[in-house]
């Protein structure tokens, strides 16, 4: 039986990806690097600001700060959204209300720092509906990992196999298959092939997700 829901942020919780993307090649703009958005999420998303850019940096041979960029391109992003550039994914609120009428937890478990994802939630009003949050500031493992969902169950106090994770990203997928987890996989572009998944929705208005939680 899944008593808790964990959420990856980034593409699931906000459809943020396509932002994120606008931020690195807008910091990126002089070096004229041109990526497909397949390749952007088969490959960089949800891997972290630091290792986007370490990667593309030895690919198209830029020197510079990899944390200066990091925090340029932060601030960047966190602008945007002030200015109402981010919206909550479709149907996510509503599913959030209906865990906890089922008295199901809900956790983030996300490779962001916790100060930006506590800076979004509260400008969408979504920061009471989550038990725990996990960030990059909490556990050092990272996606693939099985680490940081792992940890989330153990904060929660219940067993891998009673939690559902949802996620967008397939390095997030492999971390919550091999964490023994149930999961449901939000497809982020047509493109790309589904991992190991139990089920694949667009967004959260696809009622199918409830059936994995016993209605």
């Amino acid at each position: 039986m899944i008593k808790a829901v964990l959420f990856d942020f980034d593409g699931v919780v906000v459809p943020s990806e396509q932002l994120h993307m606008k931020t690195f090649f807008e910091i990126l703009a002089p070096h004229n690097i041109k990526i497909s958005e397949e390749r952007w999420y088969r490959e960089f998303a949800g891997i972290g600001s630091r290792r986007i850019f370490l990667a593309l940096m030895e690919e198209y041979g830029i020197k510079g700060d990899v944390e200066e960029l990091v925090e340029k391109r932060r601030n960047l992003f966190i602008n945007y959204t002030k200015n109402g550039s981010m919206k909550e994914t479709p149907g996510v609120r509503e599913f959030l209300h209906y865990l906890r009428e089922k008295g199901i937890m809900a956790a983030i478990v996300s490779g962001g720092h916790r100060s930006y994802i506590e800076v979004l939630l509260g400008i969408l009003g979504l920061e009471g509906f989550f038990d725990i949050i996990v960030s990059a500031d909490d556990i050092a493992a990272r996606k693939p990992d099985p680490g940081p969902f792992l940890y989330a169950a153990d904060k929660l106090a219940v067993r891998p196999e009673d939690c559902l994770v949802i996620e967008d990203s397939y390095s997030g997928c492999k971390a919550a298959k091999a964490a023994g987890m149930q999961l449901v996989w939000v497809r982020p572009h047509e493109s790309m092939d589904p991992p190991e998944n139990d089920l694949v929705i667009k967004d959260f208005q696809d009622r199918k997700i409830r059936g994995l939680l016993g209605d």
